[in-house]
Parts: structure tokens; sequence; C-alpha cells
């Protein structure tokens, strides 16, 4: 048997057409390695001309600039050089960017300006300024105002007005026999009242007003109309008290001696009645109601 009658020899076509992927994916390695040293060439030129700009460039203390250069120069270097790998240009600094030094001293941008601005000044105490809340005489003004215009006769008439004083109040006279009467009433206390002159002496149902109430805040409270009037020393005070407790027997005997002394004197009315003591109290217990424990108290619910 031949070597063409075998079944198991390869033919020489198909071993030629399995051998022509690898022949091409062999060509494409070495294009692809001759590209890249053609870019590694190209790095290496483009470098060469930056260095030997660097190396022209005069040393800073044969140009007789300052030492401090030393270092932007370099980093200016490092600068284009990095410009020149990537291709880019960097961008110049602005005019106002760049700092003018002046002798070595940094310069503070708009120092040269002046400013327009114009603060207010603060007041020199912090007391309130309440002048414009002060009030004005109309007259004076006018008068003023004529002042100013030349008229002598506005000039010349007397501007010395003063408010008017409150007049006295003219004194009680008391006779010896006078007597004053009047009735006060608080919840369900009442106080029969007789003023008299005297020397301040209380005489309540016959007892002397510390007896009758042993509580310094009810024996102040019965003091307050007299006090108030300035007839703490000119008066006795003679009072009948019944119903209620000590609080209303107190309160209503306060009401009937402010009611005694407007019967002596009508113009303590409006003091007094600016303190409350002619002002009759209506607070009083609310009455029990039927169907309810108190007032108002309901019995508590209760579902069975």
């Amino acid at each position: 048997m031949t070597d063409a009658e075998r079944p198991d020899q390869p033919d020489e076509e198909q071993s030629a057409d399995a051998a022509a992927p690898e022949e091409a994916e062999a060509e494409a390695g070495r294009a692809v390695e001759a590209d890249a040293d053609e870019d590694l060439t190209a790095d290496n030129a483009a470098e060469e001309p930056a260095a030997d700009v660097v190396d022209d460039e005069p040393p800073a203390a044969e140009a007789g600039e300052p030492a401090g250069s030393a270092p932007e120069a370099d980093e200016d270097s490092s600068t284009e050089t990095e410009d020149v790998e990537t291709g880019e240009s960097a961008p110049e600094p602005s005019e106002s960017a760049r700092p003018a030094t002046t002798g070595g001293e940094e310069s503070i941008p708009g120092a040269h300006l002046e400013p327009d601005l114009v603060l207010e000044q603060p007041p020199a105490t912090n007391a309130p300024d309440y002048s414009r809340y002060a009030e004005t005489d109309p007259e004076a003004e006018l008068e003023a105002e004529a002042a100013a215009a030349g008229d002598p006769d506005a000039a010349s008439a007397p501007t010395d007005r003063e408010d008017p004083a409150p007049e006295p109040r003219a004194v009680l006279d008391l006779g010896p026999d006078a007597r004053y009467r009047a009735t006060g009433k608080r919840k369900t206390a009442v106080a029969r009242v007789i003023l008299r002159p005297g020397n301040g002496t209380y005489t309540i149902n016959g007892r002397k007003l510390e007896q009758f109430f042993p509580r310094v805040t009810l024996q102040l409270a019965a003091r307050q109309p007299l006090h108030t009037s300035g007839f703490e020393d000119r008066m006795d005070v003679v009072a009948r008290l019944h119903g209620g407790g000590v609080s209303a027997q107190a309160g209503a005997l306060r009401h009937g001696i402010a009611r005694a002394l407007v019967e002596a004197d009508p113009a303590l009315r409006g003091e007094l009645k600016r303190h409350g003591f002619l002002t009759r109290d209506a607070r009083a217990k609310e009455r029990k109601k039927a169907g309810l424990k108190k007032a108002r108290k309901r019995p508590q619910f209760s579902k069975r």
C-alpha cells in the first residue's frame, strides 16, 4: 500500500491551511512591537529638546536674581517638561493674579484704593434717645419762628409760662360732735360704722381692734381707708359687726369705713375708689343644687 492510499496520512493542503493563521498572528505581533518602538523613540526625542533648554538657561546667581528664585525655576522647568510630555501648554497667569513684590515686601491688593463707605458712628453713650418723643408747645414754636423772622414783639414777649400747680386739698374741719355713718358689706357680714373726731381708736362690738381681729392681715385691711386718706390719727371708729366669718367681717368693716369717709369728705371718693375700697365685693359661696353633693360637684357615676 502506498502513502497516498493510507487513510491516516495528512494531506499537504490541509497542513498548509492550518499553518496560515499562526503566521498571521505572528505578523500582527511583530507590527504591534514595531509601533511601540516608534512611540518610545518619539517620546525620547521630545524630552531631549526640553532638557537642552533647561541646561542652556543661565543660573540664577549669574543673572543677578535672588537666591530664592532657584526653586521657582526648577518648578517652572518641571512644569514645562510635563506640558511637553502631555502636549498641552500651561495658561499664563493674569496680571491681577501675579503677586507684585517691591523690595522683598508683599503688597496688599487694592491698598492704593480709597474706601468710599462712610460708617455710621455709634452714639457716645448707650442711653436711648427720646428727644423725638418730647412734647412740644405749639405756641413756643410759633414765637421762636417769629423771633427768627425778626419780629421784635415776639422776642420781647415773656415766655415764663408755668404749669398750674395742683390745688391743695382743703383740710376737713371736724367738729367735736361730728358723726359720719355708713354701712359696709362683704359676703354675709354686715358692718355699721360711725366715724367721729378722735385719735385713731377702733372699737368693734365693744372690743379693741387687736382683740377682735387677732390676725395682723385682717388688722391691716381694716386700717387701709383711714391710712390712705390721712385721717388715721384724727378719727375714731365705732362699729357693730354681725354675720359671716372673721375675713368677711374685716372686708365689711373696710367697706363701711370707706363709705363713711366719703360722707365726711366727698373729695376723697376718687382716691378711695382707685384703691378699690368703695367696691362691694360680690363674691360669695354658691348655693347647693338638688341632686348634687355641692354647688357643682356631682355624685360618682355607676353603670350598675
